[in-house]
């Protein structure tokens, strides 16, 4: 008997037809509500139950699907907290992250392959002016912050605009300039290698212009909180106590309050102060945010905060190599950080970063120039001291995807090496190449 003669068979008996013709059943979504505070509400969010009668709101109905900001601030006019629908604003999320990533995935596709054709020297000296200025500037910022002033966030904007701009042109000059770190001034210098580096990431994830401008902004005020945390803490050399660390973890929500307050600056700014040390899973602090309350800029902030903080001399500790740092982010992948951005993060900067020091198989160190996209274990490097670490009068650039020989034996990259491991002044340096 054939499948429809036994399907018509059962119809007429009575019995169940197979599982597999069986129409599914609807899941009924269970409501799941969750409190939250007005200023954290989001677009997306569906608001079901407020602190005090809907009667009381100038609304129609009384359930509100949070679609523009002008709802957010008439939220908060009225309540100081709402219950919302968190699983429905759970998968409005994860659709938009998944849509972004798709996006970008098809603009690399399509995107011709990326050659190191530009002269990075002609970038140089636009890049060493743009990041000069903008030195100065997050240090009269900090400055401000320290003594909650007021800081020039119209100035702010311009800088990342120039930041941009160079990035846009050719990435690698601004690589070179995240090499350029003084230990005693840490945190500002960091919140600048961090809207830098935000930056050139937004830039290969395929982000608008408006959006890498933004970005740079979140990375350049995102430890500002830092400034009020005491410095005998804060530059401690020692492990700091159970007491100093929570003391140290304020520097999130002071740093949000101190930007929400400021005014003209925008709440995705503010945010990612707020929540660049959240996991995924909802251990991070201070909040203990889970994945679905993370945006795109947070999740990069943390990520390039990280690579930074890794990869920088501390009060407390000296920093790592580049490839050891991409190493930790990817293990905690799925924990703290958003695994694809982790990978595509781990894909800009390459196994041997732009402005990285490796040194070679006959025992001499070199910087890395640019990469080889067809060959990325052969970076173009100059050779910049011998094995003893003695500066070359003479430094020479070598295409190690060329098969290039010294004394008979090609050149390879043998190890990475960390920025204190050679006594190079990445300032000075930067200023030779602009001058030849």
């Amino acid at each position: 008997m054939g499948f429809l003669a036994n399907l018509f068979s059962s119809k007429k008996s009575g019995k169940k037809p197979p599982i597999a013709n069986r129409p599914k059943p609807q899941v009924k979504r269970e409501l799941v509500k969750k409190e939250v505070a007005t200023h954290e509400l989001k677009l997306g969010m569906t608001v079901i139950e407020l602190d005090r009668p809907w009667t009381d709101l100038p609304v129609m109905f009384q359930e509100l699907t949070i679609s523009k900001k002008e709802e957010i601030t008439l939220l908060q006019q009225y309540c100081q907290n709402v219950f919302i629908d968190y699983e429905s604003f759970k998968l409005h999320q994860e659709e938009q992250i998944k849509a972004l990533r798709k996006n970008i995935r098809y603009k690399h596709k399509v995107r011709k392959a990326e050659t190191v054709s530009k002269d990075i020297k002609q970038e140089l000296p636009k890049a060493k002016k743009a990041f000069d200025k903008s030195n100065k500037h997050i240090h009269e910022v900090m400055s401000q912050v320290q003594k909650d002033g007021s800081i020039d966030i119209d100035s702010s904007k311009q800088i990342v605009s120039e930041c941009v701009a160079s990035i846009l042109n050719e990435p690698s000059a601004m690589f070179w300039m995240t090499k350029i770190k003084d230990q005693d001034e840490y945190t500002a210098e960091h919140c600048l290698r961090v809207g830098i580096l935000a930056i050139a990431f937004g830039r290969h994830l395929q982000l608008t212009k408006q959006d890498l401008e933004l970005l740079g902004l979140c990375g350049m005020l995102h430890d500002v909180g830092k400034m009020k945390i005491p410095n005998s803490i804060l530059n401690k050399e020692g492990p700091l106590t159970d007491e100093e660390f929570e003391i140290v973890k304020e520097h999130t929500v002071l740093g949000y309050v101190f930007l929400s307050e400021h005014g003209g600056i925008a709440e995705q700014v503010c945010t990612a102060a707020y929540n660049h040390h959240e996991s995924l899973v909802g251990d991070g602090y201070p909040r203990k945010l889970d994945a679905a309350y993370l945006s795109l800029f947070d999740r990069i902030i943390a990520i390039v905060d990280s690579y930074d903080a890794m990869t920088s001399d501390r009060c407390y500790r000296k920093g790592m190599s580049a490839d050891k740092a991409t190493s930790i982010l990817y293990k905690e992948t799925k924990h703290r950080y958003d695994e694809y951005l982790v990978k595509e993060f781990i894909k800009m900067v390459g196994v041997y970063p732009v402005g990285s020091f490796v040194q070679l198989n006959n025992g001499f160190f070199a910087i890395v120039l640019s990469a080889n996209p067809d060959s990325k274990l052969n970076p173009v490097v100059e050779i910049i001291a011998d094995a003893n670490q003695t500066p070359l009068k003479r430094k020479i650039a070598v295409d190690l995807s060329k098969g290039k020989k010294y004394q008979g034996v090609e050149l390879k990259i043998s190890k990475s090496v960390s920025d204190n491991e050679l006594e190079i002044d990445m300032n000075h340096f930067i200023q030779e190449h602009i001058a030849a």
